[in-house]
């Protein structure tokens, strides 16, 4: 899992009308915090190479999602991150970034769908 560039593959998934069949990528999110107006999650990105079942993490960090659309959060630091969808990065744990992985629709998709069933949201994919 070492040698394969992420950014190929999710590039050729993202321009080609046939997903690559060898890898696949997944979100995992988990609660870290409820606080008024605003959870407190860890997102996890995966990529799974499906030949061999193994998986690598590519992506870690700690985001804070709005309860409520237009919801403005105070920035806790310099390095807080707006995403497209408005939550916040507060802490990134990895190389890549979700802010920059989130314009694959298929790790977009996937996040939305995990933050979703995590903070019990109807946010549209």
């Amino acid at each position: 899992m070492n040698t394969i560039d992420v950014l190929n593959v999710l590039l050729e998934q993202n321009t080609s009308c046939r997903l690559n069949s060898n890898y696949s990528f997944f979100v995992e999110t988990e609660l870290v915090e409820k606080v008024r107006g605003a959870s407190t999650i860890e997102a996890k990105v995966f990529i799974l190479e499906k030949s061999t079942g193994s998986i690598a993490k590519i992506s870690d960090e700690i985001i804070m999602v709005p309860n409520f659309k237009g919801t403005q959060l105070l920035e806790n630091s310099l390095s807080t991150k707006k995403m497209d969808n408005g939550d916040e990065i507060i802490e990134t744990k990895s190389d890549f970034s979700l802010k920059s992985l989130q314009k694959f629709e298929t790790i977009n998709n996937s996040y939305i769908k995990s933050t979703n069933n995590l903070l019990n949201l109807n946010r549209s994919i």
